[in-house]
């Protein structure tokens, strides 16, 4: 994912000459090599999983095999590159392409994925992936170019030591898929690429070819001002090289030439990765203003060095991860400004947050059919303290403990039930980012509250699974995969004398229950599903604390699994904080073991007061970059961005 950076002349921009050369070179080499390369392409719509057979090409010249993937003349060519560690997301991101084109009955669909290693070969042939194998594009690195761990754990590929190093790896990744490109591009097509982290929701064809007909290179943005995109004025964001779009003029030949040339130039101990190369390249041209070309829907166009005619793809239709599953534009909009893709950027906790967010909106197509069908599960209803529910990175900080430790009680009920945790939707009163976000608790153009916020603002999503968490998303029982029949069993559960609101529950748990209550009340539940209304107030410890495995181990595994950090970062006040640090594990149940019957007596009384109720759970809900601890306030009957007092809050914001 690019930061936002401004477009900068560089001086020694190789030209025009040069990118030719490369491109010539590349073709040529290509051109004198015969049966050493093998390709495959599997045609198929359906694939394997729907009862296709896989077709390969066995051994036979590269070019060739690529020609007989490329059975659709002179359609676009969608394309990705697909290496070990990112197995899943290519397929997934095949799934969604073929879904998104369902209405073209009567056309063919031009694809190539890139298979950069052995290992993805066979992941290509066992799923009947329309992959592309050639020895001359084969990555040998070693080195994951994904951020973090695989989700596949036999990945045979490690992670980068260091910075340099991962961007080298992305270098000699974009290098090999580049080429790929000038290939493709020297057969007529148009390219449409996209990293396998991107889903694609509606066709973009039709647009493509009518909005972009006068341009030779389009890059997707990293701009998050969806007004000043609109008007040709996010020039100044950087372009994401996660969706490109190229014609096949001899202007962007020369340009992908410029552009393997100048990642070649890079040396393994320099940090640049292949997007800021990519920016590097688009200098202004003296005469090259923005303009504007009308092509069904306003298209920005800028003139950069070498006559390269560059689009800007408009961020309604090319949406970022930040526009989307944060601020959720595309709930604002009409049908026909739906985006026909998202990429998975501007998110957190590594591939787990991509995948997890695609769960979250039903774009994650390739669970087994196990993971909606079979156990039970189990979740909760309450709605967030309304004082806490304004724009402010305490009340955000507060509403994150709440639903961390709300989530930490679920967890102990399904572990003692043997039920899988459906996690609550979030709501985030500040959003989340590497850089300043602080006064007003926003990036973008959306004003907090975020209401289904991702989990990565929250959780920690890679320390919940190494804590042995099984969970499904929010949206789990809105997912149309998931049977009706599950849905229809259910049941709710109060506690204590808590009113389940239009719900009359069926169950009721005493409040701060510990295990064997839980066992009691729900062990011979017949439901597929238990809804808990009053998380916070459903347990509160195991009964053998000292003793009870279960106990040691399940308080073992929260230490890992709600372990996560983030900080919320602004200008330097007065007393030189610059952060709001969040977010604090839950204490073990074993510290709550002696406080239960006293919790109980007292449940009526906190649950009117979730100030009070939080500071059982934490001996703080977050502390500053000077260490100062943020301990709880009193609770009030009413609240404002301004709760706390500015004294203890210098980040509260202005905006009301």
């Amino acid at each position: 994912m690019g930061r936002p950076t401004r477009w900068r002349r560089r001086r020694g921009v190789v030209g025009v000459v040069v990118g030719l050369a490369v491109v010539l070179a590349w073709g040529g080499a290509r051109g004198r090599r015969r049966g050493r390369d093998v390709g495959w392409a599997t045609l198929d719509d359906r694939g394997r999983e729907a009862g296709g057979t896989t077709t390969t090409g066995g051994a036979e010249p590269s070019e060739c095999a690529l020609d007989r993937m490329l059975d659709r003349k002179g359609g676009v060519v969608y394309v990705t590159y697909v290496s070990d560690g990112f197995h899943q997301f290519a397929r997934n991101w095949l799934r969604l392409l073929r879904r998104s084109r369902s209405k073209r009955t009567n056309d063919g669909l031009n694809v190539v994925m890139l298979a950069l290693d052995e290992s993805t070969e066979r992941y290509c042939e066992k799923y009947s992936m329309p992959c592309f194998g050639s020895a001359e594009l084969r990555y040998s690195g070693g080195v994951m170019a994904t951020a973090g761990t695989a989700l596949h754990r036999e990945s045979a590929q490690r992670e980068a030591s260091s910075v340099a190093e991962a961007a080298k790896a992305l270098r000699d990744i974009k290098t090999l898929e580049v080429k790929l490109l000038v290939d493709i591009l020297e057969r007529g097509h148009d390219v449409l690429v996209s990293d396998a982290d991107v889903a694609w929701l509606r066709d973009p064809e039709d647009w493509v070819r009518t909005a972009l007909r006068d341009v030779d290179v389009a890059a997707s943005t990293d701009c998050l001002d969806v007004s000043a995109d609109d008007v040709g004025g996010c020039w100044g964001a950087a372009a994401n090289t996660g969706i490109l779009y190229f014609r096949p003029t001899d202007a962007a030949k020369t340009f992908l030439g410029n552009w393997i040339a100048a990642m070649d130039k890079a040396t393994d101990d320099m940090t640049e990765r292949d997007q800021e190369i990519f920016n590097n390249l688009l200098v202004a041209d003296a005469s090259g203003d923005t303009k504007v070309t009308e092509g069904g829907s306003s298209v920005n166009v800028r003139v950069v060095k070498g006559g390269v005619r560059l689009g800007s793809l408009p961020m309604r239709y090319f949406a970022s991860g930040h526009t989307f599953f944060v601020e959720q534009l595309h709930k604002h909009e009409g049908e026909s400004q739906q985006p026909f893709c998202v990429h998975a950027t501007f998110q957190f906790s590594q591939v787990h947050g991509k995948r997890q967010r695609f769960r979250e909106h039903g774009l994650w197509l390739i669970e087994n059919d196990d993971y909606y069908t079979q156990g039970n599960f189990i979740s909760m209803s309450d709605d967030l303290p309304s004082i806490w529910n304004i724009t402010g990175v305490h009340n955000h900080l507060l509403t994150a403990a709440w639903y961390r430790a709300s989530v930490r009680n679920l967890l102990a009920l399904g572990r003692i039930l043997n039920r899988t945790v459906i996690l609550p939707r979030f709501t985030c009163m500040c959003d989340r980012y590497w850089g300043h976000v602080l006064p007003s608790c926003k990036i973008g153009h959306v004003e907090p509250p975020f209401v289904g916020c991702p989990q990565d603002h929250i959780m920690n999503l890679p320390a919940m699974e190494n804590g042995g968490v099984d969970f499904r998303e929010w949206s789990f029982l809105s997912n149309l995969r998931t049977p009706d029949a599950l849905r229809r069993s259910i049941a709710a559960v109060s506690t204590g004398n808590r009113d389940s609101g239009d719900v009359k529950a069926k169950y009721a748990l005493p409040a701060f229950a510990m295990d064997t209550d839980v066992l009691s009340t729900l062990a011979s539940a017949p439901e597929r599903v238990l809804v808990v209304d009053g998380a916070l107030t459903s347990f509160c410890a195991f009964e053998s604390a000292t003793s009870s495995p279960a106990a040691k181990q399940f308080n073992s595994d929260m230490a890992v699994a709600l372990k996560a950090e983030s900080w919320f970062c602004g200008p330097e006040d007065a007393r030189g904080v610059k952060c709001a640090i969040g977010f604090p594990i839950p204490k073990p149940t074993t510290e709550l073991h002696s406080k239960c019957s006293a919790l109980r007596a007292k449940a009526t009384e906190l649950r009117s007061s979730p100030h009070e109720l939080l500071s059982n759970f934490f001996d703080e809900y977050g502390h500053d970059d000077k260490k100062n601890k943020f301990m709880f306030p009193s609770d009030r009957t009413t609240a404002s961005a301004n709760d706390i007092s500015t004294e203890e809050n210098p980040f509260a914001s202005d905006d009301k």
